[in-house]
């Protein structure tokens, strides 16, 4: 499998361009044999804590809520082999594990999101709860991607969402994708109650892996439509420590045909619009993230090429090709 392990270089667009689609498919299979062979884990239990209570906190309705069961385990594994499978290919390290207290501590965000109704970050204190419950609850909703379904199963798709990101709330930033690429991340947890779900983000155990990725989304290369959705933003996140995107950054996305060479042929190509240019710098994984959404429907064989000044890059601009498949 191509994975980026800690401790060696820092994947860029050029390495990920050189997998073939046969390594590629040898690397999502190896990942599903793996996740098969693997036991489901026991149900997370509590540590304990100087202080804690002895028992689980409670509020109306929470005893049943907070049980973790078999299938909502069943589930999290299964969103975490998507997690590891978007991480390869972008060229990172695919062996992001569960952790039983993430796992605990997103299930009372979960559960404090169902009392809301709603999704929230840093949410108020609903009336009535107990203290000890919110602020576990509090604790999983401020660390974690949320997300919520109508239906009654808010876990399974929530990674793709998180990694779509691309709603007119979540593309200027897509935080949410960010913190699924975030080079340092080494564990999280998945916690469900209905149709609320929480996956924990903020890892950085990883602490090992160099931290001057250019990791782009979809990664140059070949890239399977499994992992793309219609109208999805593209990103381009960079350490700002060795690259330095302008603020007014103008990326040029192109049709390619199958024989234009790129981009030494630019010119005749057809340049995409491109909408939702921003470049975001706020602390979500990497904290500088270049956002831009090519007009594109991608089928089985469209090739694209993108143009994009990039200060610290090996060259004036940085320029790569995504072919879909």
């Amino acid at each position: 499998m191509l994975l980026i392990a800690a401790g060696l270089p820092a994947v860029t667009p050029v390495d990920t361009a050189k997998r073939t689609r046969a390594e590629l498919e040898a690397g999502l299979k190896a990942l599903e044999a793996k996740h098969r062979s693997e036991k489901n884990p026991a149900q997370p239990v509590a540590p304990k804590e100087e202080g804690a209570p002895a028992e689980k906190p409670k509020g109306k309705g929470a005893g049943a809520d907070l049980v973790i069961k078999p299938d909502e385990l069943k589930r999290a594994r299964g969103e975490l082999l998507r997690l590891n499978g978007y991480r390869f290919l972008c060229g990172l390290e695919a062996e992001v594990k569960l952790k039983d207290e993430f796992t605990l501590t997103c299930k009372y965000g979960a559960y404090l999101c169902s009392v809301l109704g709603h999704i929230e970050h840093t949410p108020p204190k609903p009336a009535g709860m107990e203290e000890t419950l919110f602020r576990k609850g509090y604790e999983g909703t401020s660390h974690a991607n949320l997300f919520s379904t109508s239906g009654p199963d808010g876990l399974t798709g929530s990674v793709d969402g998180y990694m779509d990101d691309s709603d007119e709330k979540n593309v200027g930033g897509v935080g949410h994708r960010r913190w699924c690429l975030n080079p340092a991340m080494g564990a999280t947890g998945f916690g469900q109650v209905r149709g609320f779900s929480a996956m924990w983000s903020m890892d950085g155990s990883n602490a090992t892996v160099t931290n001057d990725q250019l990791v782009c989304f979809p990664a140059a290369g070949f890239w399977p439509l499994a992992y793309y959705r219609a109208r999805t933003a593209w990103s381009i996140s960079a350490e700002p420590g060795r690259y330095q995107f302008a603020d007014k950054a103008a990326p040029k996305v192109y049709l390619l045909g199958g024989s234009d060479r790129f981009p030494a042929d630019v010119k005749g190509l057809k340049e995409l619009k491109v909408t939702d240019v921003r470049v975001s710098r706020e602390g979500m994984g990497t904290p500088q993230c270049l956002i831009f959404r090519p007009e594109v429907l991608p089928r089985r064989g469209t090739r694209v090429g993108v143009v994009v000044p990039l200060k610290g890059w090996t060259a004036p601009n940085l320029e790569y090709v995504v072919e879909f498949y």
